[in-house]
C-alpha cells in the first residue's frame, strides 16, 4: 500500500495511527489529520499553514458536508456514482429500520416517566 519514510502500511488505520502518533494536534482535528494523510502518505505537494488556519478550515469543511448531505436529503443533487447512491440508500435504510426498533422502547420510557409524575402527585 503506503510507503512512507520505509515504512509500509497494511491498512487505512495503521496509516492513520502513524500519523496521530507524529502530528498529536491531528487528534483533534479530522481535516488536519486529512491533510497530513495527503502529504505524508499520498506524497501531495501541499503548502504548510499555520494552526489556526487548519482550524478556521475544518469547520468550514464539516459545514460544507453538512450543507452537501442537507441538499442531498431533500433529493437535489444526488450522488452520480452508483455505488455511493446505493450504499446511501442502504445506510438510511438501516437507520430507518433502526428507528423503527428503538420507538416501542422510547414510548415505554416516557409511559414511566409519567407513572412516575402520576405517583409522586
Amino acid at each position: 500500500m503506503a510507503n512512507v519514510e520505509e515504512k509500509k502500511f497494511k491498512s487505512t488505520a495503521e496509516e492513520v495511527e502513524y500519523l496521530l502518533s507524529k502530528y498529536p494536534e491531528a487528534k483533534n482535528n479530522d481535516f488536519y489529520l486529512q491533510w497530513v494523510w495527503l502529504k505524508d502518505i499520498e506524497g501531495l505537494d501541499l503548502p504548510d499553514l499555520p494552526w489556526q488556519r487548519f482550524q478556521q478550515l475544518a469547520g468550514k469543511m464539516g459545514s460544507i458536508r453538512r450543507a452537501r448531505q442537507k441538499v442531498q436529503s431533500m433529493g437535489k443533487h444526488l450522488p452520480s456514482d452508483e455505488k455511493i447512491l446505493q450504499r446511501r440508500k442502504r445506510w438510511r435504510n438501516i437507520r430507518l429500520e433502526e428507528r423503527k426498533l428503538l420507538q416501542p422502547l422510547a414510548s415505554k420510557a416516557k409511559v414511566k416517566v409519567k407513572a412516575k409524575a402520576k405517583a409522586t402527585a
